[in-house]
């Protein structure tokens, strides 16, 4: 999986190609104590601290939260998600413009 985070005026990426159970059994660890649909600010520091880890903490929490557009912190978690529960990486956005999508 990869993520692109824009850092200093470049775009950085970062890849990570294993995902232990370990990461697996958090998630499932926050499953039964995040409420997903209602996240607090202590929710959202610990789901991007969990997507730091997946990565190998390549990049801090302050670096994604600065590196990150607002709209796509919740989306980017969620991908994550889904490349550990799964194995499966998100499909490739396609940018452009309302019109053109």
């Amino acid at each position: 999986m990869k993520l692109i985070l824009n850092l200093q005026s470049k775009e950085k990426i970062f890849m990570t190609d294993f995902v232990s159970a370990r990461h697996f059994r958090k998630l499932m660890e926050y499953d039964q104590v995040i409420d997903y649909s209602n996240l607090s600010l202590d929710d959202t520091d610990t789901l991007v601290g969990f997507v730091c880890g997946v990565f190998d903490n390549q990049f801090t929490a302050d670096d994604l939260y600065d590196g990150i557009a607002s709209h796509k912190l919740i989306p980017t978690i969620l991908d994550v998600f889904i490349y550990v529960r799964s194995g499966e990486e998100p499909k490739e956005e396609i940018e452009g413009n309302e019109q053109g999508k």
